[in-house]
């Protein structure tokens, strides 16, 4: 009976934050083509590459513990597997912050495409680190079935998909400003 009535109230919250408005995604930035040397190309296509191998990793983990999570919001029940894929991708998430913080910008670039990756690589970080406070929420949810934990996981995840998509727009306007394809 309890877990039913848990469910039920887990379901209602749901319900509500899934019914709350969404904002409007902002426009792309546009800054004029800008042309790089071949060498220059080649540094912030290296630094994108290692940039996009830290996200793969990370961004799998994430997947799981959100895949997991919604399987026992749909009523699956906790599976005991599920706080040791939250501690995985809390540690990725932290581990993937380390990484970032770490990587240095290629020199030799103009200001403006300094700036957006230097700002890109501070969003990820922050979104990152949003993702990993989720899985706090998370946590707390599993062990004091406290559906209250679950709309503060919800908060941190909306606010770390933010971060993430304004992060990766600052990369794909750089990108695209040099010639690069995706």
């Amino acid at each position: 009976m309890k877990q039913i009535a848990l469910l039920i109230l887990v379901s209602g919250i749901m319900v509500v934050c899934g019914c709350t408005t969404e904002k409007a995604p902002l426009p792309q930035q546009q800054i004029s083509a800008i042309s790089l040397t071949a060498a220059d190309k080649e540094k912030l296509q290296a630094f994108q590459k290692e940039i996009l191998n830290i996200e793969n990793l990370t961004d799998k983990a994430v997947k799981l513990a959100a895949d997991e999570l919604m399987n026992v919001i749909k009523g699956g029940g906790v599976s005991i597997n599920l706080p040791s894929i939250v501690d995985k991708a809390k540690a990725e998430c932290l581990l993937a912050v380390e990484a970032l913080a770490k990587k240095t910008i290629p020199e030799d670039l103009p200001p403006e495409v300094k700036t957006l990756l230097n700002d890109g690589r501070t969003g990820l970080i922050a979104a990152y680190k949003a993702y990993a406070e989720s899985f706090d929420a998370i946590k707390i949810f599993v062990t004091d079935k406290n559906p209250m934990a679950l709309l503060e996981y919800r908060k941190k995840n909306t606010q770390a998909q933010e971060l993430y998509n304004g992060a990766a727009d600052k990369f794909k306007t750089i990108m695209t400003a040099v010639g690069i394809s995706q």
